[in-house]
């Protein structure tokens, strides 16, 4: 019997020290509250940590789609609901909301990840993993991921080593850091000036301590297209589109 999922809606307080030079919550943090929420689910409905150090599995994102109705800025907290969707086949989805204080909804994330056994190195379905797992149904209101297509040409570029605090609980670069050197390769003013409203971002290959990103960025207007590569082996990490305004 496929067993029925509970939501999650978490509380974040914004600190001082998640802010940035605008009063405006850094890009990196809104990630990580999300992975947060989606860690606490996952316990939750029993395919969380507990579940996969105990079968040495490992979930990796693999896609974000964010839309945002008002980015999170001069707030004292966000709240995020988080639901499983279920899977399909190899895949795994998952959906947030996002509210200000006021009880409104500021933003709507669409999620896919991977259930990675850590032994194989190789994907696993979830279904076949957990014979409970609920199979994914696609709803009228979901949101709709983006081809995202490498850029010819890159105005910017800059390269970042993977330090050990980059590092999270499968030895890989946490995926929050995939937005932090992207956007690390636009100027000043614009990141002052603008702020997120869409993003898509594909995670394609993890990468590990000591090893060096190049992130390269391509502007037109308010739409930048980020990629994010390892130095040794040119392999595209990560794509990332994002909208402004």
């Amino acid at each position: 019997m496929l067993k029925t999922y509970v939501k999650t809606r978490k509380r974040y307080p914004i600190n001082y020290y998640e802010l940035n030079t605008n009063l405006k919550l850094k890009e990196s943090m809104f990630m990580l509250f999300l992975q947060d929420a989606a860690t606490v689910n996952a316990e939750d409905n029993g395919f969380g940590y507990t579940w996969t150090e105990a079968n040495n599995y490992g979930w990796f994102l693999l896609k974000y789609r964010i839309e945002l109705v008002h980015y999170p800025q001069k707030y004292d907290y966000i709240e995020i609901e988080t639901e499983s969707r279920g899977a399909s086949k190899l895949f795994a989805f998952r959906d947030f909301t996002i509210y200000n204080p006021d009880n409104k909804i500021i933003g709507r994330v669409a999620s896919c990840w991977a259930l990675i056994d850590m032994n194989t190195k190789s994907m696993i379905a979830p279904v076949k993993a957990k014979d409970d797992f609920q199979i994914f149904e696609k709803r009228d209101d979901d949101l709709v991921y983006n081809k995202i297509r490498t850029p010819e040409k890159f105005e910017c570029e800059k390269m970042f080593e993977v330090r050990f605090d980059d590092l999270d609980v499968n030895h890989h670069a946490n995926n929050s850091n995939y937005i932090s050197w992207a956007l690390e390769t636009l100027p000043y003013d614009f990141r002052d000036k603008y702020s997120l409203k869409n993003l898509d971002i594909q995670i394609k290959k993890d990468i590990s301590l000591g090893e060096t990103v190049i992130s390269k960025v391509s502007v037109e207007g308010l739409h930048t297209i980020h990629s994010v590569v390892n130095k040794s082996t040119g392999d595209e990490l990560a794509l990332l589109s994002i909208d402004w305004e």
